[in-house]
């Protein structure tokens, strides 16, 4: 599959920041260079052709990249230009990201995104979503891609920016690539490649072009690949020669022709892309080319000279895809939702400041109210009693009305302000959710390993408390746990985030898959992350988990807090787990490991208790489990297509216009 490769800047010129609209031909270095080192330059200039240089050594030796970018964004701080800071540190996380040093470019571009946000610079902003983005494609971590892409979207309509729009319609053809959605990915490239050529974006069409030729080369259309790969070769060596491009466009052609049965032609393409990827350090296209030679020795039947290239293998994937990273890039994330979950905090501590004025202000509009009658009562008497002084008190009326308008129009102004702080949080809340749902797992990828399943998630509010959770040992056994965390809501949210990252940690890092063990980390993890033992917190989540291995047709359960169901012939066995859940100051007690034979006669369910626990009905009572279990009998009996509108339409039924009162997750599984 294609590499693919981020969106960057480029200058103009030394002394305008702004992004270019064409790119026709790359300026010489030693032009560069010269201006550069000259004492005579002046720093405002010298930021801008390092700018320049970071930018045009990107491909060609990100060291060097990261050296000029460094040396801009120093400059720029000196000097407080904070535009120029920002685009030096976005630069410097290009460098690195093309070097393969994905969590050190992630820190930098989240670091861009937080200053063009804080000087609200909607530009720098857009195209640090992007390259956020660009991130999470090479480390395949695709829906956290499509949550920045669209975000960086709405700043290039905002902007109504062509050129920022291309960069996003050409990163999501690239996750349509990824996820096999070929037909969507090709729309994508082709809108893109539309805007490119009506802006005269030379780079950009190269880009595209090696995309498009992509596509065609998976879906096996060669010829057509051949003639978009050569068009992005022809028009790279004219114009820009630019390596990053010209590599992925390299090795993809010499898989086309390795398919035709042409090896030697692919091995000359293969080993021009590893010279090159390695000259410049790039990790990512390196591992590629070496891939593809190893792939051509093979189908030569020279599987000795294919066996040479596994160290070199080994030691990039080693350095692209450490898990250590993969955590790391998990924890920027958390980070990032606390961040927003402490403006949120400050937002409503402003609000109940404002509403306090509100009250206060209030208390004076009323006293003064029943002041002013009493004034205007002594007027009227004086008036019917003299009628003198006529025009004095009209005026002083007048006056007193005025003020009252003033006051009106300041409360006004008072509950608009409300209303725009409410939006604010509102949008937080629903950012947040992006994040949660983004973390959560794919069905459909679930569903690769588990193809008679499905998921009813329901939160009760914006984000949710209840969480699952699914992750392959190997090609025949999996992993899958359903939570419910204390509370719903954002914290039950956030609770969600530190239990998703424990998992990661206990299954993916230290290798433990015995369900009953898996509960006994997850209880400690939790216990240690939120400092319970001092601090005394309590909170932590009722959990089932499931080892489910086709090989052996066996399922092994354990639960904390939580029972799963199993129904065989229309009658169902209840599978309990501890009385308590895990996390808190208490010690957890040790749990049962239960194993069953998986078969496609039996339906298995594991579930939050907040469908049972739903008030509805024509008294308006709870659910209760009985009830439930009578659900999950009928359910079982249905083709498993139509379970999850079945549970779904059962509980709006029994609801209808109750509250829901909690968060709602079913999980249902067959052979």
């Amino acid at each position: 599959m294609k590499t693919f490769f981020t969106v960057s800047f480029v200058l103009i010129s030394t002394l305008c920041f702004s992004y270019p609209k064409t790119v026709d031909k790359i300026p010489q270095f030693d032009s560069l260079l010269t201006v550069f080192e000259s004492k005579e330059t002046s720093d405002s200039v010298r930021i801008g052709t390092a700018l320049q240089l970071a930018w045009l050594y990107r491909n060609v030796s990100p060291d060097n990249a990261y050296l000029y970018a460094k040396i801009a964004e120093d400059l720029s701080k000196q000097n407080q230009f904070e535009k120029y800071e920002i685009r030096a540190i976005s630069y410097g996380g290009i460098a690195l990201r093309n070097r393969g040093e994905y969590q050190n470019a992630m820190n930098l571009f989240m670091q861009a995104l937080e200053k063009s946000t804080t000087i609200q610079s909607l530009e720098d902003e857009g195209y640090a979503h992007i390259n956020i983005a660009s991130v999470n494609i090479y480390q395949h971590n695709y829906n956290e891609a499509i949550i920045h892409l669209e975000l960086a979207e709405v700043i290039s309509k905002q902007l109504k920016d062509k050129r920022m729009l291309g960069y996003v319609l050409t990163n999501y053809g690239r996750v349509y690539f990824a996820t096999e959605l070929f037909k969507k990915a090709v729309d994508s490239f082709n809108e893109a490649l539309d805007l490119r050529k009506k802006e005269n974006d030379l780079y950009g069409q190269i880009v595209t072009y090696s995309d498009m030729g992509t596509v065609y080369a998976e879906t096996g259309q060669y010829e057509e690949a051949l003639r978009y790969l050569k068009l992005s070769l022809d028009l790279n060596q004219k114009n820009n020669e630019d390596a990053d491009t010209m590599v992925g466009t390299l090795i993809d052609m010499a898989r086309i022709y390795r398919n035709q049965a042409n090896y030697d032609k692919a091995k000359e393409l293969a080993e021009k892309a590893a010279n090159i990827s390695v000259n410049i350090r790039a990790k990512h296209m390196a591992l590629n080319a070496f891939l593809e030679l190893k792939t051509i020795e093979r189908a030569k039947g020279r599987y000795k000279k294919a066996l040479e290239y596994d160290d070199l293998i080994e030691n990039y994937k080693d350095s692209i895809f450490n898990e250590e990273i993969r955590l790391k890039l998990a924890e920027i994330n958390v980070r990032y939702l606390v961040a927003q979950r402490e403006k949120e905090n400050e937002i409503l501590k402003k609000d109940q400041e404002i509403n306090q004025i509100i009250i206060e202000r209030h208390t004076i509009i009323m006293f003064g109210s029943f002041i002013l009658i009493i004034i205007l009562s002594f007027f009227i008497y004086y008036l019917y009693k003299e009628n003198k002084n006529k025009k004095v008190i009209n005026h002083t009326l007048h006056i007193q009305k005025s003020e009252l308008e003033l006051q009106s129009k300041e409360i006004h102004r008072i509950n608009n302000l409300l209303q725009a702080k409410s939006q604010d949080i509102m949008d937080s809340i629903n950012y947040a959710k992006g994040i949660q749902k983004a973390i959560l797992p794919s069905w459909a990828h679930v569903k690769t390993f588990l193809p008679n399943s499905f998921v009813y998630f329901e939160p009760r509010d914006i984000v949710s408390g209840d969480f699952y959770w699914f992750k392959n040992i190997d090609n025949s056994k999996g992993i899958l746990i359903a939570a419910d965390c204390t509370g719903h809501g954002v914290p039950g949210g956030f609770m969600s985030m530190v239990g998703e990252t424990a998992l990661e940690y206990i299954v993916d890092s230290q290798k433990i898959y015995y369900p009953s063990k898996i509960l006994e980390e997850l209880h400690a993890r939790l216990s240690s992350i939120l400092r319970q033992k001092k601090s005394g917190n309590m909170d932590g989540m009722d959990v089932s988990v499931c080892l489910i291995d086709n090989e052996n047709n066996t399922v092994q359960y354990a639960g904390a807090g939580m029972s799963m169901t199993i129904v065989d012939n229309n009658k169902h066995q209840i599978i309990k787990g501890t009385s308590r859940g895990v996390g808190g100051v208490s010690t957890f007690s040790t749990c049962e490991t239960h194993t069953f034979e998986y078969t496609s006669q039996k339906m298995f369910f594991i579930y939050s208790d907040g469908y049972a626990d739903q008030f509805g009905g024509p008294k308006g009572k709870k659910l209760k489990s009985p009830n439930f279990r009578k659900i999950l009998e009928a359910c079982s009996s249905l083709p498993i297509k139509d379970q999850k509108q079945f549970m779904k339409t059962q509980f709006e039924s029994w609801k209808q216009d109750e509250e829901q009162v909690d968060d709602v997750m079913i999980i249902g599984f067959t052979k």
